[in-house]
């Protein structure tokens, strides 16, 4: 007599087990799977065909992260290639002519966006008034001591891999130093698009 094979399955998920392993998953108790969510048997003894894993990036199946479409570059935060293909120098080897910090160009600094935090309206960046004396209650939140931020810490670092920042603004940009930037930017795009590390991007619709 032909057995189903979901009935197989179950049948094989105890065949051979000894009394002392069955604490969790015995033939009285209904398990559940997780490939094809039916009760009755375990993934492993699955009779239907492994789902495939979904890319972590995207969440699309047919694909894993490596060959990812949206995958991007942890040395330069572009998309479209990884590390290893990279242009640039390592992020380890780069120094930021605008804040003095490590791990990044100036183009790429976060400086940039910090200037706008009290910007709400079109036009020029609203700059901030010169900041007062450093308040005596400051704590690092590397080393969790008394007297100086994160970024000034000398103490070996949490994640060895992370570069700290300034959290604070030292220069304001006009509007000929951001429009310079903007067309050093579509320069490194034309160049990393010929050399086949960045995807074509659509048009706008606007």
């Amino acid at each position: 007599i032909s057995l189903s094979l979901s009935h197989q399955a179950q049948i094989s998920n105890y065949a051979g087990v000894r009394h002392s392993t069955l604490r969790y998953y015995t033939a009285d108790k209904n398990v559940t799977c997780r490939n094809c969510s039916r009760r009755g048997h375990l993934s492993k003894n699955c009779p239907t065909p492994k789902k495939v894993p979904p890319c972590c990036l995207c969440a699309e199946r047919g694909h894993l992260q490596n060959s990812c479409p949206a995958r991007f570059c942890q040395n330069c935060c572009l998309p479209g290639h990884c590390f290893r293909e990279c242009l640039e120098r390592p992020y380890w080897n780069k120094q930021c002519n605008r804040c003095e910090m490590q791990g990044h160009y100036a183009d790429a600094c976060p400086e940039i966006w910090r200037q706008y935090h009290l910007t709400t309206k079109p036009g020029p960046i609203k700059v901030a008034s010169p900041r007062s004396r450093r308040s005596a209650m400051v704590y690092c939140y590397n080393c969790s001591q008394k007297g100086h931020f994160g970024y000034e810490c000398s103490e070996k670092r949490m994640h060895g891999s992370v570069f700290p920042t300034c959290p604070f603004v030292f220069y304001y940009d006009d509007e000929h130093e951001i429009r310079r930037r903007a067309t050093r930017l579509k320069r490194k795009v034309s160049e990393l698009q010929e050399a086949g590390l960045l995807p074509e991007q659509p048009p706008a619709p606007w």
